[in-house]
């Protein structure tokens, strides 16, 4: 009842002028939420092609290590002898990658992600593990997403925690290399179990078992501050220029329309009580089909100060 009551107390001017406003502020936020979704859209597209950099040289590095590297230092280091820096690939990995991580992408994160790990770090959590279940019940060769870690980087609910792309492919035992320090510790040499103990074993490993999993997490969260700051940016410059045209439209319609009518209406009441009758309807202020009206209007002006004449004559 209270907008009906306003809207018929509304002039001509606000009503037009108001239904322009909803309909504008109906499109910004379409526009502004489009341009977000875009932006996110484009963010999750370049977080994959990083995510896919970053992997590609993982996947090259670690087949160089282990066909090149491995044979040439297992030969020159003893059997019961281990360095990690030197025969671990894993190691090896994630070593580079915590460096380059520091220095040039700060915010990523890799993990090699083991059901059965030496190094404790490397223990899949519940997302992680979710990952490895779905590589061996799926027969998928990657997958990606988005997901959201807390600070121990656990996957908590949307908004609880940051955002990441993530993306993972499966590690499998390549052969006998990996079996002779994942499988039994009777086989493995004595400096692994010195250093990790007998945790990280498991004798029912075989040659192209699915245990692990590449875990490259993007951070996603300066993308979408991004995108936010983009959508309001677009909204605001919107905003002002929709007001500016609002503005606009109003005193156009004030000018042009709204007073040279109430003019007109105040010269026709004057008339109609027989004031001014030779005085024109016309006025400078009027234009296009306002001053139709008001020729229109005039003629009968006209007519009416002839037919009187015509009277007092007869």
């Amino acid at each position: 009842m209270a907008f009906k009551s306003l809207h018929k107390s509304l002039g001509i001017r606000a009503k037009f002028t108001f239904m322009l406003a909803l309909l504008g502020v109906v499109a910004l936020v379409g526009i502004g939420y489009g341009a977000y979704t875009f932006s996110k859209q484009n963010s999750m597209k370049e977080a994959d092609t990083k995510a896919r950099m970053m992997e590609a040289y993982v996947k090259a590095g670690r087949a160089y290590f282990m066909k090149d590297q491995r044979p040439l230092i297992n030969a020159l280091v003893e059997r019961d002898r281990f360095y990690p820096e030197l025969q671990s690939g894993f190691g090896i990995t994630r070593r580079i990658l915590d460096l380059i991580s520091e220095d040039s992408l700060t915010g990523f994160k890799f993990k090699q992600a083991s059901l059965v790990p030496h190094h404790p770090p490397n223990k899949a959590n519940l997302f992680e593990e979710s990952i490895i279940k779905r590589f061996k019940t799926e027969k998928k060769r990657e997958l990606s997403g988005e997901v959201w870690l807390n600070k121990k980087g656990s996957a908590v609910p949307a908004g609880q925690g940051e955002p990441f792309y993530y993306r993972s492919k499966p590690i499998k035992m390549a052969g006998e290399s990996c079996l002779g320090c994942h499988r039994d510790p009777v086989t493995a040499p004595k400096d692994l179990i010195e250093l990790y103990g007998t945790g990280g074993f498991d004798k029912n490993f075989k040659a192209g078992d699915l245990f692990a999993a590449y875990m490259v997490y993007v951070p996603l969260a300066p993308a979408y501050a991004a995108a936010r700051l983009q959508a309001a940016i677009l909204f605001g410059g919107g905003a002002s220029i929709m007001l500016l045209g609002l503005l606009s439209i109003y005193l156009f319609l004030d000018i042009r329309i709204v007073k040279p009518l109430m003019e007109l209406s105040s010269r026709t009441q004057e008339v109609s009580v027989g004031r001014n009758l030779d005085k024109s309807l016309m006025s400078t202020k009027m234009k296009d089909e306002v001053e139709t009206l008001a020729r229109s209007i005039d003629r009968l002006r006209i007519s009416l100060v002839k037919m009187l004449k015509r009277r007092k004559n007869d």
